[in-house]
This record gives structure tokens, sequence and C-alpha cells, in this order.
């Protein structure tokens, strides 16, 4: 069985793009799995998930994602958000459809499957905390923190990893939409019969983005800089 892993697109459209464009190249996948975080940041959401939502992706609820959710529900407002992330959240509720708000509501922050004797799980951040659990290339874990699984796929940090712990594999795939670890934009494919797993480094023009983020931010130097520095730092 092949798998695709990606996480943490957070807005960015272009780059989601320039992902299916490369995955297209990989030949046939079995089950293709999103882990999470389309919100945040960035502006593109809505197209996001709708694409998602097309190709009959497995998604996965982010932390970011939540925080959309809690601002629908009236559980928090945009200007907590606003401050940290952009004006991205200002009127978030408004800029998504109906059918995209049911379909996140529905998502959980955890899925496990089996395939050719390999238990596997997918979270957005850890198996301990699926929602907001940090696991980085140097965070300790035993292999007793990984209930018996042979692989764990993980986002949320933005940073590659491949690891063991014990007989338990650790994959995190990087971002797709914003990568921290000065390594690109990358998802990952898992084959369950090789217990292969292939990093996938890909391109994408940001220039664009930058547009967007001159667009959005104007009034705020501050954002503005800071998002483009989220943007460029990695390249």
């Amino acid at each position: 069985m092949r798998i695709c892993f990606f996480s943490d697109i957070h807005g960015n459209t272009y780059a989601f793009q320039a992902f299916w464009k490369d995955l297209e190249k990989k030949g046939r996948l079995d089950f293709v799995i999103f882990g999470g975080d389309v919100f945040g940041y960035f502006y593109g959401a809505n197209e996001i998930v709708t694409e998602l939502r097309k190709r009959k992706v497995h998604c996965l609820l982010g932390n970011h994602d939540r925080m959309f959710l809690d601002i629908v529900e009236g559980k928090r407002t945009a200007d907590e958000l606003c401050g940290k992330y952009g004006s991205t959240y200002r009127g978030i509720e408004r800029r998504i459809s109906e059918e995209n708000i049911s379909f996140l509501s529905s998502l959980k922050s955890e899925y496990r499957m089996e395939a050719d004797n390999t238990k596997m799980a997918f979270v957005h951040g850890s198996v301990a905390d699926p929602l907001n659990g940090r696991i980085y290339p140097d965070t300790e874990v035993r292999e007793e923190d990984c209930d018996g699984l042979d692989v764990i796929f993980m986002g949320h940090t933005h940073h590659k990893m491949l690891r063991s712990a014990g007989n338990c594999l650790l994959v995190n795939p990087g971002s797709v939409g914003q990568p921290r670890d000065g390594k690109g934009t990358s998802y990952v494919i898992y084959d369950t019969e090789k217990k292969e797993c292939e990093f996938c480094v890909f391109p994408y023009d940001y220039s664009r983005l930058l547009a967007d983020i001159e667009v959005n931010e104007k009034g705020n130097e501050a954002m503005e800089e800071k998002l483009k520095e989220l943007v460029t730092r990695v390249r």
C-alpha cells in the first residue's frame, strides 16, 4: 500500500496547487491523507477545503482549524487571533461556505489503520495529544509512548522528521504551506509493503503570496514583515 501524508497548508493556495502537480508524477497511490491546518496565516482556506473535498482526501483536524471552528461557534473572537496570525482570521466565518464548515466540523485529529501487518496512526500533533502535541526531531520519545504502533505520522511542527522510538517509526512530512526547517515545502510517501518512506520536496512560485500579504496586511507593517519572513526564510 502506498500512502501519501501531507500537512499544514495554512491557506497557501499556491504551494497547495504545486503540491498536487508534483503528486501527480508519483504514480499510483492507495491512500492520501492530510494532517490538518488548512487555516492560519494566509488566505486561501475556502478554496483549499473545497479541493480537498472534491479529491476525497481523508482529512484530519488541525489546531488552526479548531480555532476557526471556535470562531464559528462563538467560543473566541477573530481579534484574539489576528494579532498572532494576521488578517486571515478577520471575518473568516463569512468567507467559508456552509458545506465546508460542516465538513470541517466532522473531522477528528487522529486516524488509525493497519495494512501489510503495519499498525499506523495519523495525528496532527502527537498520539498523546492528537490536536496540540508537538514532537520535534529532538523531542524525547520512548517506545512505550507509541501505544504499540509501528508507524506514527504527525504534522504541526512544520519540521521534517524520520526517526525511531524503539520499534516505532516517527514521520513528519514537513509542511506544504509553511515549512520552518529551511528544507523546503514537502510531503511523504510511505510504502507499507517495502517499509520505505520517501520525502518529496517541491518548489513553488511564492511571489504571488508575497503580493497577497502586501494587500491583506496593508497598514500593519509588523505583521506584513513577519508573514513575508515566514514565506522566504525557508528557501
